[in-house]
């Protein structure tokens, strides 16, 4: 082999080396970048908060509107039915953090009222220490009310109002009863629990 030739293969040789090297190089410093994105993503991930063990209930759990709502489905004379909610913290450590009533569940997106209650004349509100807010007003859900916080130990009663406004006839159908939901949320462990109560018309 002339020197041209040997000098072509050393090139060669020295090209393939180089390559490699500067793969392995790369390899590296892209093994490394992603474990540093991952420790870096990790350090941004939320530490999961447990809830505190609350509990809900209604006196009654049923809003009759049996006398409300005509044969023909409308509504002659605004009426509020009202019932007491009982909220209790039931764990021993824990405080429940800001909590919030709602009539749909904010983690699931599930809705508290069936469709057939979902009108402008349907209005769902909750009073808390004199003030009145509304979970339900001219036909779409609110952001709620909030409760506050929750020691434990802590229980607190509230007014739920279920009112039927003024409505032409066909807005509700007669002589049925409807399964419906209210939740208090934990917005830091993001649950909720939910209370059931029935409505009938």
């Amino acid at each position: 082999m002339n020197k041209m030739g040997i000098l072509v293969v050393g090139l060669l040789i020295g090209a393939i080396f180089a390559a490699g090297g500067v793969y392995y190089y790369m390899d590296t410093r892209v093994n490394e970048a992603f474990q540093e994105g991952i420790q870096y993503q990790q350090s941004l991930t939320p530490t999961a908060v447990t809830p505190a063990s609350v509990s809900m209930s209604l006196t009654s759990g049923t809003f009759n509107h049996g006398a409300t709502v005509d044969s023909d489905g409308g509504v002659d004379t605004e009426t509020d039915v009202t019932d007491t909610l009982t909220i209790s913290n039931d764990d021993e450590t824990r405080t429940a953090n800001d909590c919030v009533l709602l009539l749909y569940n904010p983690v699931t997106g599930t809705d508290g009222l069936p469709d057939n209650l979902e009108t402008s004349a349907t209005e769902v509100s909750v009073t808390i220490q004199g003030v009145t807010k509304k979970l339900f007003h001219d036909g779409d859900y609110t952001s709620g009310a909030v409760i506050g916080d929750l020691a434990p130990g802590d229980e607190a009663s509230y007014t739920i109002t279920f009112t039927l406004e003024e409505a032409v006839d066909g807005t509700f159908q007669d002589g049925q009863t409807y399964d419906c939901n209210l939740y208090l949320y934990q917005p830091d462990a993001n649950y909720a629990i939910p209370v059931s109560f029935t409505v009938s018309t």
